[in-house]
């Protein structure tokens, strides 16, 4: 199945969970709290985070339901991961901002790995095992679109603020995101002869 097959049997799910998100992250901007060490910033920091994590398990559970027909809501092993890999980017980005570049490429990586049915496609890093050409290729579209996001959010943290600035931030981080997953999920596994 192509990703844009995936993106189109998935929509009723990706699509509500990224314009939800949207509405949650601009929201949590409303206080304009600056980062600091206060009880009210670290309440928002974990409601954004919950919401992310939310957001993640929810369209990988979706585009496992519609790729292979299993359950649809993610298992609590699946939840952890979700969070684990998110805290892992979010970790990244304290270590130096473009760290979350690559972090971001192997956590949708790993994400269809986490969610999915080896057997039948080349999830995760078995695709490099496989096709190693087609998983690199994968993985650069990959880090170059992540790339992208970096610098349009730090354009619009530059010229547009405020809950407007998260909004249209988190509108094209889920709409890209949701492409960039789909694709690691659609990639079909041709085993060699």
């Amino acid at each position: 199945m192509s990703t844009w097959m995936l993106l189109g049997r998935a929509w009723r799910v990706w699509v509500p969970v990224v314009v939800l998100n949207t509405a949650v992250q601009a929201l949590l901007v409303v206080p304009f709290v600056t980062p600091a060490a206060s009880v009210v910033f670290v309440l928002l920091a974990l409601a954004s985070l919950a919401g992310v994590v939310a957001s993640v398990a929810l369209v990988a559970a979706g585009f496992r339901s519609a790729l292979v027909g299993s359950r649809r809501w993610p298992s609590w092993g699946e939840w952890l991961a979700v969070l684990l890999l998110t805290v892992a980017v979010s970790a990244s980005a304290l270590v130096a901002s473009w760290l979350v570049i690559p972090a971001l490429a192997v956590a949708a990586i790993m994400l269809p790995a986490v969610f999915g049915v080896p057997q039948r496609t080349a999830w995760g890093f078995g695709l490099f095992a496989r096709a190693p050409l087609r998983g690199i290729l994968l993985t650069l579209m990959t880090v170059a679109l992540a790339a992208l996001l970096w610098f349009a959010a730090l354009m619009f943290g530059f010229f547009v603020t405020g809950w407007v600035g998260a909004a249209l931030t988190w509108l094209v981080f889920g709409l890209v995101g949701a492409v960039i997953v789909a694709t690691w999920f659609a990639t079909r596994r041709r085993d060699r002869a």
